[in-house]
């Protein structure tokens, strides 16, 4: 996904929360990046209508898994639906629709129930 147009400003880690459904391929990316299952719990503030995502640094907006983002995380600012929130990028992808409809067709969980199911596996339960 093209991000020739991004600042880095990290205004677009404001609509990045938790449970994000993924597919195992992307799960499995994720895993190979950080060195193994790890998953650190996301917790929701008091008014806040969805927890962190669970992949933001703590002390910043910054993204832990940012080279192995989800396909959803890469669109961000590229499609029309998920718009740079400084406008600085133009709407680059034409087919998001096509894109989403295709994506969807794969088996998603979030990176905590994919993780339920990898250490089922492998218990052997």
């Amino acid at each position: 996904m093209p991000d020739l147009y991004c600042s880095g400003c990290t205004d677009c880690a404001s609509r990045c929360m938790a449970n994000l459904k993924i597919t195992c391929s992307e799960f499995e990316a994720i895993c190979d990046y950080l060195g193994g299952v790890v998953f650190r719990p996301t917790l929701r503030r008091a008014r806040q209508m969805a927890a962190p995502c669970e992949f933001s640094a703590p002390d910043s907006r910054l993204c832990l898994i940012y080279p192995v983002r989800p396909l959803v995380c890469r669109l961000f600012g590229i499609v029309e639906w998920l718009p740079c929130p400084r406008g600085r990028i133009p709407t680059l992808v034409q087919d998001g629709p096509r894109i989403m409809e295709k994506y969807r067709r794969y088996p998603r969980r979030s990176f905590r129930e994919w993780m339920r199911e990898y250490r089922t596996d492998e218990s052997g339960a």
